[in-house]
């Protein structure tokens, strides 16, 4: 059985690394993008990614409020409901995090993590409580790098780089930073191609996600992501992840800014 938390970190990576706002604009504030998550014929989840209607301000510098809620539905929430959230405060020049935290509600049990980055040292002050286990206390200081992002910094950093003239078969790489550890995580530009979505045949930009080989994702190149061109504005379609345990996928939901749905074709 996969671990939901880590599975559903892999595929959020995915999703917002290719979904680049418009042409000298920040990130569209109020941007809220939904998912729905199956396996077969059976509905699995739902993943929302948001961003808050302003900026956070701390001195002379500001910050997005990055949101993330991943959570089982039907079959999957009646058998062992998941609740998963994430938030961060990610800086609008770098993307680097400032601070985030994670919460899951999972069939095992529940977990929560709190995270304090500090660039000047190079090092994350992470908390963490497994209230699965007899001392669920833990707290650790985990090395940083200049290529590392969190979840939430990670996708802002890819969302700012691709697009940029990449080449099929050209990637992007860094380090994502993940509940203690850092890992390798990365983009590779696959062309553009055809694809059929909600009725209609569409022209998409086609990535893969590159990360270390797992017992989740056995084979390289096992996340694949079917992005729309809109408006200057990536808006990623359809993702589907080839696990161990057969094909997962992803389908865009809604696409939001400040409440309004936005008309994709």
């Amino acid at each position: 059985m996969i671990k939901f938390s880590s599975f559903i970190s892999t595929i959020l990576l995915s999703l917002l690394a290719v979904s680049q706002p418009k042409k000298g604009l920040d990130f569209p504030l109020g941007e809220q993008i939904t998912f729905k998550i199956s396996y077969g014929w059976f509905a699995l989840g739902e993943a929302t990614m948001s961003l808050a209607d302003s900026l956070i301000v701390r001195g002379d510098q500001t910050f997005y409020h990055s949101y993330i809620d991943a959570h089982t539905i039907g079959l999957f929430s009646w058998l062992g409901g998941v609740q998963n959230e994430y938030w961060g405060y990610v800086n609008t020049s770098n993307y680097k995090t400032i601070v985030s935290e994670k919460h899951l509600d999972e069939r095992k049990g529940k977990f929560d993590q709190w995270n304090t980055f500090d660039y000047d040292k190079m090092q994350t002050y992470v908390k963490m409580m497994d209230y699965t286990k007899e001392y669920p206390k833990k707290e650790v200081t985990v090395d940083l790098n200049d290529k590392s992002y969190d979840l939430h910094g990670t996708y802002m950093y890819l969302r700012s780089k691709l697009w940029s003239g990449f080449k099929p078969g050209e990637s992007i790489l860094l380090n994502t930073y993940w509940e203690d550890k850092l890992y390798d995580f990365g983009m590779e530009y696959g062309g553009k191609e055809k694809i059929k979505f909600d009725g209609q045949r569409v022209e998409v930009h086609k990535f893969y996600g590159l990360f270390p080989i797992s017992r989740t994702f056995p084979k390289e190149k096992a996340v694949v992501v079917w992005v729309l061109d809109k408006d200057g504005m990536g808006i990623p379609l359809v993702i589907e992840a080839d696990m161990k345990i057969g094909k997962v996928r992803c389908e865009l939901k809604e696409y939001s800014i400040r409440g309004n749905t936005q008309s994709l074709f």
